[in-house]
């Protein structure tokens, strides 16, 4: 029988948690009368895998407004004009890289496409041995799944290659504590 004592974890997680919470009410206390949102932008390949991300932060000054946190639309269009006009540098860099990337492997499969076809031997049939003809079968069928394992290697580049920016994802939205008497 294992027993398992799990006190120095807990301990270790409420330190963690009693930490962040100290931590919340600091960065409240900075914020003011401001709310801070933080968005993730996110690009993913045509398989739905994620390849690049950024974190995107919005403040937004209340200036004595009241708020209904409950309802309020963090979402809201103006918002997210604001979030797609803070990235414009970062997307063109990332589709910059992914397209260089692309490029050099795509230039690499064409490379070993062209070793490949490049290796293929003169061929003299026997008159009387066959060994050299079944031989050339084998070779020729190598050859064949050879091309087929580079073509579909070539495919998977260029989806990889084709790169699609996801919807900003909202991810945290920090409210000053006074903000319903604001």
């Amino acid at each position: 029988m294992v027993e398992v004592d799990l006190a120095a974890e807990a301990a270790a997680e409420v330190k963690r948690l009693t930490n962040a919470r100290g931590l919340t009410g600091g960065v409240r206390r900075i914020l003011g009368g401001r709310v801070l949102l933080l968005w993730r932008l996110a690009f993913e390949d045509s398989g739905g895998r994620l390849v690049e991300s950024a974190l995107v932060a919005v403040t937004i000054e209340l200036a004595g407004a009241r708020l209904d946190v409950r309802h309020a639309s963090w979402s809201h269009a103006s918002l997210l004009a604001i979030v797609h006009d803070e990235c414009g540098a970062w997307r063109a860099s990332v589709r910059d890289t992914v397209d260089r990337f692309t490029a050099t492997r795509m230039a690499r499969e064409r490379a070993i496409a062209a070793a490949g076809a490049a290796s293929t031997d003169a061929f003299q049939a026997g008159l009387f041995d066959r060994r050299a003809d079944r031989a050339q079968v084998a070779h020729s069928k190598i050859a064949a799944g050879r091309a087929e394992q580079i073509a579909s290697r070539m495919k998977a580049v260029v989806s990889a290659g084709t790169i699609s920016l996801r919807a900003p994802e909202l991810l945290l939205v920090l409210i000053p504590r006074d903000a319903a008497r604001m």
